[in-house]
């Protein structure tokens, strides 16, 4: 970890790429001001690392500054189950701002840069300030509501329905971020990585993508996602209410 001086943290909050959308800001979306003085530090992890391994304890959370990242746990058997895909502006350690222990692993799919929190002066602020409350309250909310979503996607949908939802959840999700580079995003998971992602297989997770790319609505390649029709994935995906989900 490398700990920056206040002047370096108040700069590098003050050019943050991600403080309208993530957690560490007080005001609204359209008024967004870094939470002052909480971030303590900058830590860099290199693509291919376990950052954080299930069981961990800490006093600090971090947020994805730069970079990608996803949460996993392994079974007793060996097989990896991917829990959530996290790029830059996610939470990566909420549990601990509430429970002792990490409840799994997160892995770099990429060169990463968090910024440090700590976990005593996150809560301070949350009783004493209470847009930054609402802000975490809402990253709560969220990672339960993805959580569930996920839950019926493993338990009901087709291997088909599965991946069409992750693949324009994920492609959504990151443009909101400011992830696009024209009708790309960047998307650096491997076969593997949805698969685990998913309760698949490879080699099924292979065929799907291989169909949906025949059907002309998606383009995969060279760590770039593009979907050529969000509305015809939406309905391959089986989404409720598709007119209303999709946002214009």
């Amino acid at each position: 970890m490398s700990v920056a001086d206040s002047r370096e943290i108040s700069r590098l909050c003050a050019e943050c790429p991600i403080r309208s959308f993530t957690f560490c800001r007080t005001g609204h979306e359209g008024d967004a001001r870094p939470a002052p003085g909480i971030r303590h530090g900058i830590a860099v992890r290199r693509k291919g690392r376990t950052l954080y391994r299930q069981g961990d304890t800490g006093s600090e959370v971090y947020i994805l500054r730069e970079g990608w990242a996803f949460r996993y746990s392994v079974l007793a058997d060996g097989r990896r189950q991917i829990s959530g895909i996290m790029a830059r502006g996610d939470l990566v350690l909420l549990p601990l701002l509430f429970v002792p222990r990490l409840p799994y692993s997160v892995h770099a799919l990429t060169d990463t840069v968090l910024c440090a929190f700590r976990a005593s002066d996150v809560m301070k602020l949350c009783r004493t300030v209470p847009s930054y409350a609402h802000q975490l309250e809402a990253a709560c909310v969220t990672a339960l509501v993805i959580g569930e979503s996920r839950l019926a996607d493993l338990n009901q949908r087709t291997a088909q329905e599965r991946t069409a939802w992750f693949l324009l959840s994920h492609y959504r999700e990151f443009r909101r971020r400011g992830l696009a580079e024209g009708p790309a995003v960047r998307f650096p998971l491997r076969l593997a990585h949805i698969a685990d992602a998913l309760g698949l297989t490879v080699t099924h997770v292979s065929r799907t993508l291989a169909a949906l790319k025949r059907d002309g609505l998606i383009t995969l390649s060279h760590d770039r996602l593009i979907v050529h029709s969000e509305r015809e994935l939406a309905a391959v995906a089986v989404l409720p209410q598709v007119d209303a989900w999709l946002v214009s």
